[in-house]
């Protein structure tokens, strides 16, 4: 991520049920540092006994950043969730904010709801995992992953990823300014 501002939640407990939580690197890094793994399950505490303190948090962390990413573990928990990170988007149009998600469900509903809107600073990227079905009605931008076999359910001309969050940031590539119906290849990590 280089040095990129991010809030993560713990692996698996907040993300659907999905074979990538077989191969999951954000699993295996909470095993190999139990640190992060109590940092995670703090921020998952704080959210739920004062959501109030976290989504402060997480806002002056955005207030003074160019750019932020939620989750490079863990996913967006439910609706409510989802409508604070739409809500602090809109308020700092400064900040470049990305998210990968699986929880499409929750995306696809809110999208539904609102005539499509979400705020143009807000950057959600649908993830996509070889046997997981990608409701994707709206067009988001996709990311896939090359699995270590070769094999990939991106399509031919999906972007390779070039592996640091932080370059393609400053240099307006990648993943922050993928549009409607691209995608991303990264390899499996």
């Amino acid at each position: 991520m280089g040095s990129i501002p991010s809030v993560s939640l713990p692996s698996i407990v907040t993300c659907r049920e999905c074979a990538c939580q077989k191969k999951c690197y954000a699993h295996k890094l909470e095993r190999l540092r139990p640190s992060v793994l109590n940092a995670y399950q703090n921020n998952l505490r704080i959210l739920r006994e004062d959501p109030k303190t976290y989504w402060r948090e997480i806002e002056a962390a955005i207030m003074m950043s160019r750019f932020f990413r939620f989750h490079v573990s863990g996913d967006i928990p439910d609706e409510e969730y989802f409508k604070h990170m739409v809500e602090i988007a809109k308020r700092n149009e400064h900040c470049q904010i990305l998210c990968f998600t699986k929880k499409y469900e929750i995306v696809n509903r809110w999208l539904g709801q609102t005539n499509g809107y979400l705020p143009d600073n807000l950057h959600i990227v649908f993830s996509g995992w070889v046997g997981l079905e990608m409701v994707n009605p709206f067009f988001l931008p996709e990311a896939h992953v090359r699995y270590k076999d070769g094999t990939t359910t991106a399509r031919d001309d999906a972007m390779e990823c070039p592996g640091n969050c932080t370059d393609c940031a400053i240099t307006d590539c990648g993943c922050w300014v993928l549009g409607l119906g691209e995608q991303v290849v990264f390899h499996e990590h």
